[in-house]
């Protein structure tokens, strides 16, 4: 049995309304999911439980339950990044949050597009769910974005490693 511990305000999306997304997970998993407060434990078999583990962790790290279902895909996998390893102060952590985003999820979107992945950035962290290459692409391109570089020089890497994305 592993546990993943979630913020508080991301337990009612794993559940959903009247327990809708904890049945379709434990459905789509072969797992089943026990809540207690903040701590969810996922038991089912060892390789069902790692991927239902992923499918916790991006739900607490805000995607859409169904976005995070994307997990449960042949070669998908989950990446983390800590915008803290980046800012010094909760000021410039905000500012970068806003860097990777863009005005209106422009960037965040675009960057999503380039690479077939989808990105989360929620608390401290931003998550990103995709296909191993295409992971590392967008990854490459945030990591730009959050050393300083601007969006225009992202943008370009993007545009030069678009041979690298598997589709």
């Amino acid at each position: 049995m592993k546990q993943v511990r979630i913020p508080d305000e991301r337990v009612g999306v794993l559940i959903g309304e009247g327990g809708e997304t904890k049945r379709e997970f434990e459905d789509l998993t072969d797992c089943s999911l026990t809540i207690e407060d903040n701590l969810v434990k996922v038991d089912g078999e060892v390789l069902d439980e790692m991927k239902a583990q992923e499918v916790v962790k991006a739900i607490g790290r805000g995607f859409s339950p169904e976005r995070a279902f994307h997990l449960l895909e042949k070669d998908k996998m989950l990446y983390l990044i800590d915008i803290g390893d980046f800012a010094d102060t909760s000021n410039a952590e905000e500012r970068l949050k806003g860097r990777v985003i863009g005005r209106d999820g422009e960037t965040r979107r675009h960057i999503e597009k380039q690479t077939e992945t989808d990105i989360s950035v929620y608390g401290g962290t931003v998550a990103i769910i995709g296909k191993g290459r295409n992971v590392e692409v967008s990854r490459e391109a945030i990591r730009m974005l959050l050393k300083g570089s601007s969006h225009s020089t992202a943008y370009n890497y993007l545009e030069k490693n678009q041979g690298k994305i598997e589709q």
